[in-house]
């Protein structure tokens, strides 16, 4: 699959999370959190463990903070409502899917192949005065730098190394620095994105009716 197109469904399944039913999404959930165990599984379980406050807060954030019916006999003097503690299931099970989506696409695709697809998605704006080759370039340029500090075992991050990132792509040239391997949409991508296409027509249209 073209990494254009993989980046469109992985912003499609966003949109998705956000409008279908709670049957609907927990059957997204599964499909994707199947998906992800399967491509990475010690990396997706690791990054669900690091950001398991993180999900914790947010459902407790709506657990307590949504009004409706409280929870009777709570042993504690504030109660969650039920309307609180299904809109906390619901946010933490759409973040879920953004981050198992996220990693079948940084699982599939390389960083060249993302910065043409980002490359891709941008171009518009270069009729608005954004210069999206050179932004594609540093981004890419951005991204090895950090993986290589990442291979660093023993080194420790402080701030210092943003403003070194910076200083380095200032003094790094631009041209030939990186070459952008232009894939061909097959027919299958372009059947994609016409379906695509049709799911987001067919998401408006019952949005407003």
């Amino acid at each position: 699959m073209h990494p254009f197109v993989k980046v469109l469904l992985f912003f499609l399944l966003l949109l998705l999370a956000g409008v279908v039913n709670t049957q609907q999404l927990m059957a997204l959930l599964l499909m994707l959190c199947v998906l992800a165990l399967k491509l990475q599984c010690k990396s997706f379980l690791a990054t669900l463990m690091r950001m398991r406050w993180f999900f914790f807060s947010i459902f407790l954030i709506y657990a307590f903070g949504t009004p409706g019916e409280l929870v009777p006999q709570f042993p504690l003097s504030v109660a969650p409502s039920f309307e609180g503690l299904q809109l906390g299931l619901l946010q933490t099970s759409r973040l879920v899917i953004a981050l198992a989506a996220l990693t079948a696409l940084l699982t599939t695709s390389s960083k060249t192949e993302l910065i043409v697809a980002l490359h891709m998605l941008l171009k518009p704006l270069g009729y608005l005065g954004l210069d999206v080759e050179r932004f594609s370039v540093r981004l890419l340029l951005t991204l090895n730098y950090v993986d290589e500090f990442a291979t660093k075992t023993k080194a420790g991050f402080s701030f210092h190394h943003i403003n070194d990132i910076h200083r380095e792509l200032e003094v790094m040239p631009t041209v030939d620095v990186v070459n952008f391997e232009q894939k061909s949409f097959n027919f299958a991508d372009k059947v994609a994105m016409v379906l695509m296409l049709f799911i987001l027509m067919v998401m408006i249209v019952m949005r407003f009716v």
